[in-house]
């Protein structure tokens, strides 16, 4: 794992929407070992390298679940909606980091104070409504001097532990840490039989946007996503629904609601993690999507895989990753990015 690398990423803001920080860190990351960098009209970034053969994308998204600035009252507090997936009680109290036209500006998700509730508010959860974010304004017009304004993204306020050898604590590892690992993943390979493709689009938290435009770009011939799911190894989960476990191994989704595997493809991807001794754990989705819901139907549709890294508390102010899992990944797309050519690609996508 290139910790420096996915440090920086978490560190980034990158509300869905406004994610020019992370474009940045992956150009000057991969500008040295591209022979192509281009966006699509979204923002997605597209590096290529080489020419010939399949042409092969890994996929990641850079944007992160936060929030947006919709109105400034007159006493300086602000009111915001979410962009994307939250639960009510990962967000009160919580420090945030409103980005500006200007620079960023801290502040606090902030609500009624436990001593003015009664017992039975007390026991309900906070309504997203009744939570504003205090930036420490006395007025709309010191908001406006601080540089806020309506239309201001905001993110969780950055962090990132190295908890023990194995454990990662961060900010918007979903999917910051498949960000890292496409990177990772184009830097090493050195393959011209293929064509290889390293995106990180934007907009996936609120419907998988940059997968759509950037699949009608590259028009790839088979494509590999590396995403984050929820892992079920804390107490509560129903480890049926919920089966992954950190240290257990990457995850190969095998149904989300937009996207089942091509069986071929999938096949081959566990032939090589079982010929290299790399684990893997399965899971399912119902409720979401990875971009793999887009990339398998653009454009005529192609070969498709998702990988998920097991993660502990998603779409919250900081979840969990496995070390060793990553390392596994990274050594099983790897070995599958080295071997594959024209020959292995027609057998894959041979349907008679």
């Amino acid at each position: 794992m290139e910790m420096n690398l996915l440090k920086q990423l978490v560190m980034a803001s990158g509300t869905s929407g406004d994610e020019q920080e992370i474009r940045e860190i992956l150009y000057k990351e991969l500008v040295s070992h591209a022979d192509e960098i281009t966006f699509d009209g979204l923002g997605s970034f597209i590096a290529r390298k080489g020419s010939r053969g399949p042409k092969v994308a890994i996929i990641g998204h850079m944007d992160e679940v936060g929030f947006i600035v919709k109105h400034i009252s007159q006493d300086g507090f602000i009111s915001f909606d979410t962009v994307g997936s939250w639960w009510n009680q990962s967000m009160l109290n919580h420090r945030v980091e409103i980005r500006t036209q200007t620079g960023k500006v801290a502040g606090i998700i902030g609500s009624i104070a436990p001593h003015a509730l009664s017992e039975a508010d007390k026991a309900r959860p906070m309504e997203h409504d009744a939570m504003f974010i205090d930036i420490g304004a006395d007025s709309a017009e010191m908001v406006a001097e601080m540089g806020v304004a309506v239309g201001d993204f905001v993110c969780p306020e950055p962090n990132f532990t190295n908890l023990t050898p194995n454990r990662i604590l961060g900010k918007a590892l979903d999917n910051r840490v498949g960000c890292a690992l496409v990177a990772e993943l184009f830097k090493r390979c050195d393959n011209d039989e293929i064509t290889l493709y390293a995106v990180a689009t934007v907009q996936e938290e609120v419907g998988l946007r940059g997968a759509q435009t950037s699949a009608e770009a590259i028009k790839p011939d088979i494509a590999i996503v590396v995403d984050t799911m929820v892992a079920g190894d804390t107490p509560g989960f129903d480890t049926i629904k919920f089966p992954l476990k950190l240290g257990a191994g990457a995850a190969l989704a095998i149904f989300d609601k937009r996207y089942i595997p091509h069986q071929k493809l999938k096949q081959s991807l566990m032939d090589t993690a079982k010929s290299i001794g790399e684990p893997l754990q399965f899971c399912t989705m119902k409720t979401g999507a990875t971009d793999g819901g887009r990339y398998n139907v653009m454009g005529g549709g192609r070969p498709v895989v998702a990988f998920c890294l097991p993660t502990r508390y998603l779409h919250a102010n900081s979840s969990m990753i496995s070390k060793a899992d990553y390392d596994s990944l990274v050594t099983l797309i790897g070995q599958f990015l080295t071997e594959y050519n024209a020959q292995k690609h027609e057998m894959i996508c041979k349907y008679i």
